[in-house]
């Protein structure tokens, strides 16, 4: 199994490469003009960045880093262990407090009579 930010590095460079092909692509059309500042450079530009942030993830840094962490499968099967760990403290702490309120208005409804 592969890391999350091995996955998202090559999914971003990937649509890096396309975009800057697609602007080589308009570049030899001659619908983009090397000349003039168009619209149609965001495409290019978009690219850039892209690329730039693959690398950034594959690295472990930047603003991705937090969703696509760089972890191997014994940290991920470890995390994920300790969130699952916490849903079910989680979900028994609230089945708790709601026996109690059962329990408390089972009382308050044994007074009232």
């Amino acid at each position: 199994m592969q890391r999350p930010a091995d996955a998202a590095s090559r999914l971003l460079m990937a649509t890096g490469l396309g975009l800057l092909l697609a602007t080589g692509f308009g570049l030899q059309q001659q619908m983009l003009d090397i000349n003039k500042v168009g619209i149609g450079w965001v495409i290019g530009i978009s690219g850039l960045l892209l690329i730039g942030l693959s690398s950034l993830v594959a690295k472990g840094d930047g603003p991705l880093a937090k969703a696509y962490p760089l972890e191997n499968e014994i940290e991920m099967a470890s995390r994920v262990k300790e969130d699952v760990e916490e849903i079910e403290k989680d979900t028994s702490m609230g089945n708790a407090w709601a026996k109690l309120e059962a329990t408390v208005l089972e009382q308050d409804i044994s007074e009232q009579e």
